[in-house]
């Protein structure tokens, strides 16, 4: 190897040496920032503020998000909540354990629910459980009722020439399953179940819209709403958005200034910090929505 060679592969060496410990300091910097910047968000927590939570999408059961409202409840730092609630609704029992955390805190504490493009079904049962309901006046609300869905492959396979075969222990045992073609009976009760928790779902607007009969009547037949209508019906109090809702707590505390600080429960990200070194699990969405162990009910809109 000549001389000017060997100089030049050493000068590469020593570039690709210098790269790599400015790729180190780099790493080093952000991650000194990122901590940093999740301290100042914690100290934020440690102050007299407004806690802020979001509900977004397909609603499950979550134990952690049930959890935070709960804790919510419990921080003397958090002097009031706005709950921002973009979801088409979804699973009853889960829209009913955070309607109950909610109806919790809220006797506790002022409340405020903020309804982005869509709360319907689930999503506006969730809202109902605070002080307030606000919402744009293009949102889409209100789809209020109950129901039952699973896929049947009973066509399917008898195409294919695969025969499923069932023993149970009485007529209504899985009744509602992939594999057959549900009885009249078991269509029968299984809308029952329907009708109950349905009747359940507007037992509690009637009782917190405080609605007179005639527009019970008429929010309760599953229709959409625009946040106008829904307005003229009572199913929300006041066109608007956040700064309304800051607005509402401000004057119901006789509190001006308190900041904003957002809360998320443990499986989810809150800064770029978590974002980097915390990857969420969506895997298990799809089982709450189709399962092959029975049906599950929902108070959705599709």
């Amino acid at each position: 190897m000549s001389i000017e060679a060997e100089v030049f592969e050493q000068a590469k060496k020593r570039a690709r040496r210098k790269g790599f410990l400015f790729a180190l300091l780099l790493v080093f910097l952000v991650l000194v920032s990122l901590i940093t910047l999740n301290s100042f968000l914690e100290l934020d927590k440690k102050s007299p503020h407004i806690a802020r939570i979001k509900i977004d999408g397909p609603i499950i059961d979550d134990f952690n998000f049930n959890r935070l409202i709960y804790d919510l409840g419990l921080n003397q730092n958090v002097k009031a909540l706005i709950v921002h609630i973009n979801s088409p609704g979804g699973s009853v029992v889960g829209s009913e354990s955070i309607f109950v955390a909610l109806s919790q805190l809220s006797r506790e504490k002022p409340s405020v629910s903020v309804l982005g493009e869509t709360a319907t079904s689930g999503g506006y049962l969730i809202a109902t459980a605070t002080d307030q309901i606000i919402s744009r006046s293009n949102t889409l609300t209100g789809s209020i009722g109950v129901i039952i869905q699973y896929p049947n492959f009973s066509k399917l396979l008898k195409n294919i020439g695969i025969d499923v075969n069932t023993l149970r222990s009485s007529d209504l045992k899985a009744s509602i399953n992939l594999f057959e073609k549900p009885t009249p009976k078991a269509i029968e009760e299984h809308k029952q179940v329907i009708d109950e928790t349905f009747l359940w779902f507007k037992s509690i607007v009637a009782e917190k819209r405080t609605l007179s009969d005639i527009n019970l009547e008429k929010v309760s037949q599953g229709g959409v709403f625009t946040g106008r209508k829904a307005k003229k019906l009572g199913l929300v109090d006041l066109i608007g958005g956040e700064r309304e809702a800051v607005k509402y707590i401000e004057e119901k505390l006789d509190i001006i200034g308190l900041p904003l600080v957002d809360w998320t429960s443990s499986k989810e990200s809150s800064t770029l910090f978590d974002l980097i070194f915390q990857q969420g699990d969506i895997s298990n969405l799809g089982k709450n929505f189709i399962s092959n162990s029975g049906f599950r009910l929902y108070s959705i809109l599709f």
